[in-house]
């Protein structure tokens, strides 16, 4: 089958190995014992988008393949899962590189994405066909992986420092310069502005799970001028901004910035791997069950709605993620209008899925609602002058997803498990056609905005029934098989479900709007 992957990683985890070979393979059954059975870890581990897999396809394959420097705080929070591999495994997880990267002797720039990331695409010429203009004259190579490139976090084009504070702040001319030699040996489609950790250049989302994530917290106001220095010299090189792990306030920044003119040779706006929240953003607080001011950031839970007043069939209704590292209503919108390309990750804790079993499922208010939770900024919330008032008015205990409701969707039988899994996706499918509906904007023309963006191989909690590129032609034969009858089943998406032609959709979603996107910036 013909495949587009608008963000994956398929050479990353291999490069953690103290001797690469982005051919090799890191195993579920590399994960010891107990953590192997009390924990998401093998599945994350699991999760690939490895060169082999894409090659069972036998046809077109195109990537989005990223560039992506480790950030030191991740790197110290990596270091301890050493200890969940079995001894025989822990070389595929340095812990000399890891300990380089943390003291800044691994350079983000020079070492890890010039040498040890895009050195390697460039040398493996037998099994990735790097994209240029050139390529699109004749049909693409289907013996090869298709890739083009983007860069996760401008943090990834600097070499010094390796992390950002009050003193220590990234050089916009080290970055502009560093994509420079990027662009003399591939073409680079997007770039993300910020990723996990703090930036100089602009505010990030939380998006980062683990036991302390302290130093992952939010603590900055959107963009800073340093930032619009870089975004307008991606834009000078004809290159597409990714708004995925900017804050709110950041992504309302650049849409009204753009908006008022302020940047000239705009390119369109893309979100390669996203989930929705759901709902708009006038209507979020209304969603939060708890806000709790903590290590200098706000503590949010967020409860999970299942939309009731458009009467989906229950139990089964999947739910959204509403933090704010996803698209608000009004963003997705915004991006389609503009021209930009927004991909579907398959993260599941991007696409709404809270498991029983994961950490404080219902928060810590001792409520039975399952949540999401998140860190925000203090100056952002005061700034977007979000009334404390409106927090919790739209919580109605009847539209909210509790405990009993999930295990009733996971443990009656697997197959209803894994629809319910599969739903998560139909669900975000049909919320960006209502959206986009809603406000005027046609389903001829929305079809053809929407691709897949796995982010498979980005350490990603996968659903245990789709956790590798292998398995997409089933979510293809699901998404075609299933979708008409999920929008019937809502009363809002009935009244246009039968304008949406579902198979041509799906060839759009799985490849053509890709390919169509990818060409045209080649194009350029």
């Amino acid at each position: 089958m013909k495949y587009f992957d608008f963000h994956c990683h398929p050479v990353l985890k291999q490069l953690f190995s103290d001797n690469p070979n982005i051919d090799s393979f890191i195993y579920r059954s590399d994960v010891a014992g107990l953590p192997r059975a009390c924990s998401d870890l093998p599945s994350i581990i699991e999760t690939q988008t490895h060169q082999s897999q894409l090659a069972e396809f036998n046809d077109e394959v195109i990537v989005g393949a990223v560039l992506y420097s480790v950030e030191r705080n991740v790197a110290e929070t990596v270091i301890p899962l050493r200890s969940f591999l079995k001894k025989a495994s822990q070389f595929k997880l340095s812990e000399k590189l890891l300990q380089d990267i943390v003291q800044n002797n691994n350079k983000p720039f020079s070492d890890f994405l010039m040498k040890r990331t895009l050195n390697e695409y460039l040398e493996a010429s037998s099994s990735f066909h790097i994209l240029t203009e050139e390529s699109f004259k004749s049909a693409l190579p289907k013996n090869k992986v298709n890739v083009f490139f983007t860069i996760e976090g401008c943090h990834s084009l600097v070499d010094s420092p390796n992390f950002c504070d009050a003193t220590n702040k990234y050089d916009p001319d080290d970055i502009l310069n560093n994509l420079g030699q990027v662009e003399e040996k591939v073409k680079v489609l997007s770039i993300n502005i910020t990723h996990l950790q703090q930036s100089s250049l602009c505010n990030q989302a939380f998006g980062m799970q683990v036991a302390d994530s302290t130093v992952f917290f939010p603590s900055g106001n959107g963009f800073e001028d340093d930032g619009r220095k870089v975004v307008q010299g991606i834009f000078d090189r004809k290159i597409c901004v990714d708004v995925k792990h900017m804050s709110y306030k950041s992504r309302e920044d650049i849409m009204n910035e753009i908006d008022s003119g302020k940047f000239n040779n705009v390119q369109p706006l893309v979100c390669t791997h996203a989930g929705f929240t759901g709902v708009s953003f006038k209507d979020w607080a209304g969603h939060i069950q708890l806000k709790k001011p903590l290590s200098g950031a706000l503590y949010l839970e967020i409860t999970k709605s299942l939309h009731t007043k458009n009467n989906p069939k229950r139990p089964g209704c999947p739910t959204f993620n509403a933090s704010t590292i996803n698209l608000f209503d009004e963003e997705i919108v915004w991006i389609v209008k503009n021209g930009g390309v927004i991909g579907i990750s398959l993260d599941r804790r991007i696409l709404g899925y809270v498991d029983k079993h994961d950490d404080d499922p219902i928060g810590i208010t001792g409520m039975e609602r399952i949540v999401d939770k998140e860190y925000f900024s203090k100056s952002e919330w005061n700034v977007l002058g979000i009334n404390d008032s409106e927090i919790g008015k739209a919580i109605d205990d009847d539209d909210c997803l509790f405990m009993n409701e999930l295990e009733e969707c996971t443990e009656t039988s697997i197959p209803q498990r894994d629809e319910y899994f599969y739903d998560h996706l139909l669900n975000h499918i049909k919320h960006y056609f209502q959206v986009c509906k809603d406000h005027g904007i046609s389903i001829a023309v929305a079809q053809k905005q929407i691709t897949i963006g796995t982010d498979y191989d980005g350490l990603i909690n996968p659903f245990i029934n789709m956790p590798t590129v292998r398995r997409m032609a089933d979510v293809k034969s699901y998404i075609r098989m299933n979708l008409k009858f999920f929008l019937k089943d809502f009363d809002n998406s009935e009244k246009w479900s039968d304008e949406l032609n579902v198979d041509t959709f799906v060839e759009d979603l799985f490849y053509n709007n890709g390919y169509r996107f990818v060409k045209s910036r080649f194009q350029m």
